[in-house]
C-alpha cells in the first residue's frame, strides 16, 4: 500500500500545469549545476594551492579544516565582507555588468556537457557549435571590465585577453571540427557513446570486449586534435604559460585591476569554472567522456543506476586529471611573451589543426566510403571494418607526423 503522503504528492504533480512542472524541472537542474559549480571551484582552488605548494616544497593551506580543505570557504567569506570600490571615472553600469557577462556563458556551457550515462541536462544536436558560440561571449565581459574601469592597465589587459581568445579559438574550433567529421554530428551527448570498445578499433572487431576504451585520443586524428584543444584550453582559461592578460609583473592584474570584493570573486569563479568546463569538454570529445571499464558491464547486467554512477566517476576522474595537469604546467613552465603567444597560435596550432581536419576527412573516406565512391582507385570493399581502421590509422599517422615535423622545421 502506498504512503498517503506520496500519493498526494503524485496527485499534486499530475494536476500541476505543464509550464509549472517545466519551470520547476529547469530550476532544479540549474540549481544543481550552479551549486555543483561553486563546490567544484572551491575544490579547484584548494587542489591548485596544495599541488603547487608541494612542487615548491611548501605546505600550502593547512589550518582551516582538515588539510586546509575549508580555506576556500574562509576566502569566500572574506570576499563577501570586503568593500566594493568603484573608480570615480569608471562607467558604473559597465563596471557592474562585466563580471556577470563573463560568468553567465560559462554556466550555460555546463548544461550541454554529458556528465555520465544518461546524465545530460540538455542534449543539443549542435552541442559543439553551441559551446563554441557561448564560450566566446565571456570575452565581451572581459572587454567590458577593461573599458569600464577607465584604467590604462585594465584596458591593456582586456585587449590582450581579446586578442588571445580570438587567436586560440580558431585552432580550437578547427580541431573540434575533425572530431565532428569522425562522428558525423555535433551532439556532445552522442560522442561518448561512439567511444566504446577497445583502443583504436572501438567496437569494429567482432567478439571484442566492450572495455569503454575506444577513445578518439588513441587515433592519430584524435591525438593531434586533443593536444591542440588542450593547449587552446590553457589559453582560453588564461592558464600558464598563457596568463598574459593578468601578467602581474607587467600590467598589475589586467582587466581585474579595478575590481575588489565579490566582483573580483565573480571573475575568479568564472575563470576556474571555465578551466573545469574546458577540461570536461576535452574529456568528453577525446578521452571517451563517461566511458570506462565496467560501465558497459553494469548496463548489460541491468544495473542502470550503478552504471550511471560509475560513468560519472570516470568523467570526473578524467576532468580532474586534466585540471591537475594544468596546475602542474603552471608550476613548471614560465610565461610566454605576447609575440610568442600569438605566433604559437598562428604559426604552429592553426596549420596543424587544418592538416588534422584533412586527416579526419581521409579517415572517414577510408573507413566508410565504398570502392565506387573512391572511383575504384582503392579496393576497400573486401576489407573488414577493423582492417580499414588500421589502414586509416597508418595513413593519418604518417600525414600528421609529417605535418608536425614540417611545421616545427619551418618555424625553428
Amino acid at each position: 500500500m502506498r504512503d498517503p503522503i506520496a500519493v498526494s504528492q503524485i496527485l499534486v504533480i499530475e494536476q500541476a500545469p505543464g509550464w509549472l512542472v517545466a519551470a520547476l524541472n529547469h530550476a532544479i537542474i540549474a540549481g544543481v549545476l550552479l551549486i555543483g559549480g561553486a563546490i567544484t571551484m572551491m575544490l579547484q582552488v584548494w587542489v591548485e594551492r596544495r599541488v603547487i605548494a608541494r612542487m615548491q616544497d611548501r605546505l600550502g593551506p593547512n589550518r582551516v579544516g582538515p588539510e586546509g580543505i575549508l580555506q576556500s570557504i574562509a576566502d569566500g567569506i572574506k570576499m563577501f565582507t570586503k568593500e566594493d570600490i568603484v573608480p570615480r571615472a569608471a562607467d558604473r553600469w559597465v563596471h557592474l555588468l562585466a563580471p556577470i557577462v563573463a560568468l553567465a556563458p560559462i554556466a550555460m556551457m555546463l548544461a550541454v556537457l554529458p556528465w555520465g550515462r544518461g546524465l545530460v541536462a540538455v542534449d543539443l544536436e549542435v552541442g559543439v557549435l553551441y559551446i563554441a558560440a557561448v564560450s566566446s561571449i565571456s570575452g565581451v565581459g572581459l572587454m567590458m571590465a577593461g573599458w569600464g574601469s577607465r584604467n590604462t592597465f585594465a584596458l591593456l589587459g582586456a585587449m590582450r585577453s581579446i586578442a588571445q581568445l580570438i587567436a586560440y579559438e580558431i585552432p580550437l574550433i578547427i580541431a573540434l571540427l575533425g572530431i565532428v567529421l569522425l562522428t558525423g554530428g555535433m551532439s556532445l551527448a552522442r560522442m561518448p557513446e561512439l567511444q566504446a570498445g577497445i583502443p583504436l578499433f572501438g567496437s569494429s572487431i567482432p567478439g571484442a570486449p566492450d572495455l569503454g576504451l575506444g577513445w578518439f585520443i588513441f587515433t592519430p586524428v584524435g591525438l593531434l586534435g586533443g593536444i591542440i584543444v588542450f593547449i587552446c584550453a590553457l589559453a582560453e582559461g588564461e592558464r600558464t604559460p598563457f596568463d598574459i592578460p593578468e601578467a602581474d609583473s607587467e600590467i598589475v592584474a589586467g582587466y581585474m585591476t579595478e575590481y575588489s570584493g565579490m566582483k573580483f570573486a565573480v571573475f575568479y569563479i568564472a575563470q576556474y569554472l571555465l578551466n573545469f568546463a574546458l577540461a570536461v569538454l576535452s574529456a568528453v570529445v577525446f578521452l571517451g567522456g563517461w566511458q570506462g571499464p565496467g560501465v558497459a558491464w553494469l548496463a548489460d547486467a541491468g544495473l542502470g543506476a550503478a552504471a550511471s554512477l560509475l560513468s560519472l566517476l570516470w568523467l570526473l576522474l578524467k576532468a580532474w586529471a586534466l585540471f591537475v595537469l594544468m596546475v602542474v604546467i603552471r608550476a613548471a613552465v614560465p610565461r610566454l611573451r605576447v609575440d610568442q603567444l600569438m605566433g604559437f597560435a598562428w604559426k604552429y596550432l592553426l596549420p596543424l589543426a587544418l592538416v588534422n581536419v584533412a586527416s579526419a576527412a581521409l579517415w572517414v573516406g577510408l573507413t566508410q566510403w565504398s570502392s565506387i565512391e573512391w572511383g575504384n582507385l582503392l579496393p576497400v570493399d573486401g576489407l573488414a571494418p577493423w582492417q580499414r581502421i588500421g589502414v586509416a590509422a597508418l595513413v593519418t599517422a604518417v600525414i600528421n607526423l609529417g605535418a608536425t615535423r614540417w611545421v616545427l622545421r619551418i618555424n625553428s
